[in-house]
């Protein structure tokens, strides 16, 4: 029999009152290996409270990848069974870790007691097999910026402005008339050095120096070719603790601890996931067509995708965990219903990315232009 830590006995007593007037068991776990493991373990107690669960095989697996409407409803009618083979393989991999996690433990512990002072007091050196190796990423890390030798280099900027007309604007303020120009109104253009950088002063010097002389540049050439803007690819965790690190200035401790109250409250799908594609049956149009009652621009941008052809597909990015799909609106509401500040940044956050996976590509032109 299976002894149940103090904490969880009362979650285990729970789940035997509710067997016992049940009629049939759907197992609602994460579509993973692990998932899969939990519904053996959720089945294992159900049956102590309702043997008759087994007998009549009314035990059933829910496969679901979000907890939209559509999706729900899906499951119920392709109900299946526990994939016995994904149960015995997590229940494998347990075993492995605790054994090749304890006997490493007491290796390490033992050399490095008698290897290093102060490690007699310090107790056990514990080995996990998935902690153990990004500890290593840390430490080569670590390294590499111990060792790391700054060089100083320097490099050449030219920045010329632009009025609304396109007119030069010159040093003097005035532009090629001869009229005032405020450069703070100009339209700033940066060019960049073909040589990028040097590292020697006194000849990036020499240059600029030359520069400063010749009093004007010629330009050599001037190409455009048309150029798009891919949509981004589906939100996962990494992504979005990027994105929410560079643009809204949150970390990657408050931001996952609002995110999961977030998918609590059902604002968003859960967000730990390494999936970067939809599945084939996620249900784009009905999700944003939900949008469109939110007044403000998710609701007039929602509009839009819906009309004129605009909505495209969602890319497929590379990674699938095959248990949880990417990081989306759950359900659609104005963000400033949300109370807490930061979560109503990260909720638009995830907003804004969806529905610019379901537009098209960005096109526009670059131009090159070449000065001498």
């Amino acid at each position: 029999s299976t002894n149940y830590s103090e904490d969880m006995q009362p979650l285990e007593r729970m789940l035997r009152d509710q067997s016992r007037r049940a009629s049939a068991l759907i197992l609602w776990l994460d579509c993973d290996r692990e998932g899969e493991a939990i519904s053996d373990e959720v089945r294992t107690v159900c049956l102590k409270g309702n043997p008759r669960l087994g007998t009549q095989n009314r035990i059933y697996r829910a496969k679901f990848s979000t907890v939209l409407q559509g999706e729900i409803r899906r499951a119920l009618r392709t109900l299946g069974r526990i994939n016995e083979n994904f149960v015995q393989a997590v229940q494998l991999r347990s075993e492995h870790d605790l054994r090749v996690g304890a006997a490493f433990t007491r290796f390490q512990t033992l050399r490095l007691q008698k290897k290093f002072d102060g490690f007699q007091e310090r107790g056990v050196v514990s080995y996990g097999p998935c902690q153990f190796p990004t500890l290593g990423f840390v430490v080569e890390r670590w390294a590499r910026i111990e060792t790391f030798v700054p060089e100083s280099f320097w490099s050449l900027e030219m920045t010329i402005r632009l009025n609304a007309d396109g007119s030069v604007v010159n040093n003097s303020g005035q532009d090629q008339n001869g009229n005032v120009c405020s450069n703070q109104q100009g339209r700033p253009i940066h060019l960049n050095w073909k040589r990028v950088r040097l590292y020697d002063r006194p000849t990036t010097t020499a240059i600029y120096d030359a520069c400063l002389e010749a009093g004007e540049a010629v330009v050599t050439s001037l190409t455009g070719r048309p150029k798009n803007k891919w949509r981004p690819v589906p939100l996962a965790t990494v992504e979005l603790q990027k994105r929410a690190s560079k643009y809204l200035r949150i970390g990657s401790e408050e931001l996952m601890q609002k995110a999961e109250e977030l998918y609590n409250q059902g604002y968003i799908s859960y967000p730990r996931t390494e999936t970067e594609k939809f599945r084939p049956e996620f249900d784009h149009h009905t999700l944003i067509q939900s949008f469109q009652a939110v007044a403000g621009e998710f609701g007039d941008y929602a509009s839009m995708l819906l009309t004129n052809n605009n909505f495209q597909n969602p890319r497929a990015g590379q990674n699938d965990d095959n248990a949880h799909p990417p990081i989306t609106p759950a359900k659609a509401c104005d963000p400033g219903s949300i109370a807490d500040p930061t979560q109503r940044k990260i909720y638009s956050l995830v907003v804004k990315h969806y529905l610019a996976c379901c537009s098209r590509d960005a096109v526009g032109r670059e131009t090159e232009l070449t000065l001498k």
